[in-house]
């Protein structure tokens, strides 16, 4: 019996399926490609059950990685793990200052935190679609005494900065992408981010409560893929959640001094490592 289950793991391990550029699902990237774009996450196939990511740009004041394994089939699915760690304190010590790029009270002494997520992805083509689903948690690990009033109330970093705060949070998503043309997708998705209340939960039981702090992220993109090393995307991202001075909603990227919306536009480019 247990041949029978290590043979259909490593079954879902050696022909599992690569897909290149769809970092939002279960397929790893090809080993040894890389790809990389201008607000997306450096990513390598390392091995054939093995992809690594992580954001260059911001990595020395922001140390970060991610590992994604392929796991094995489920009810029809690809499967995938995912692994996230981030340590934030250098940027957002940078960050507590007066004048321009300050946005913590320069007051406050951001103490070494490290951010772990971990996340379940599914993937499978259906009725002409691409799926993914996707869920995990998020934990935060604090050493030292971190302020409340010291959260940045802004839409995308306020949820992801709030599991230091509530010591964690839960992350779910869905994923839909279409090809319309040879060269031409358009992908669509929803994730939501839950900062559950246990501790008001456990003095009046509410559901309200114990969903806590949530935002819910939707974005539409239209892709055009030039060839397998290079495609641009433009398209929108809309925010909307409770923040501590109430509920908001925005479409971003955003412009503050314009008051206005503006396009996505973001380019990728894709190789692969010589020997």
């Amino acid at each position: 019996m247990k041949k029978i289950i290590l043979l259909c793991l490593f079954n879902g391990l050696l022909l599992a399926e690569t897909k290149s550029w769809d970092s939002h699902s279960a397929y790893l990237l090809p080993q040894k490609r890389w790809e990389l774009g201008l607000f997306q996450p450096f990513r390598f196939g390392y091995s054939e059950t093995i992809e690594y990511s992580t954001f260059p740009l911001w990595f020395f004041v922001m140390p970060n990685i991610a590992i994604k394994r392929i796991e094995s089939d489920m009810a029809g699915f690809n499967t995938a793990s995912r692994f996230k760690l981030v340590y934030p304190t250098p940027l957002l010590n940078m960050l507590a200052k007066t004048g321009i790029g300050g946005m913590i009270d320069p007051n406050f002494q951001m103490p070494p935190m490290l951010g772990l997520s971990a996340s379940w992805l599914m993937s499978k083509p259906m009725i002409g679609l691409d799926l993914t689903v996707n869920g995990g948690l998020d934990l935060g690990i604090v050493l030292g005494d971190l302020d409340h009033r010291s959260n940045i109330d802004l839409p995308l970093v306020y949820h992801r900065l709030g599991m230091f705060y509530n010591k964690w949070g839960m992350h779910t998503g869905l994923d839909v992408q279409k090809n319309l043309t040879e060269k031409i997708q358009v992908l669509v998705d929803l994730d939501i981010r839950l900062l559950p209340g246990l501790a008001d939960v456990q003095i009046n039981p509410d559901l309200a409560k114990l969903m806590g702090d949530y935002s819910l992220e939707h974005k539409l993109l239209l892709i055009w893929n030039q060839s397998d090393r290079f495609r641009i995307m433009t398209g929108y991202k809309f925010v909307k959640g409770e923040y501590p001075y109430g509920s908001d909603i925005r479409f971003l990227p955003y412009i503050p001094m314009m008051e206005k919306w503006i396009p996505i536009i973001e380019l990728q480019w894709a190789g692969k490592r010589i020997k």
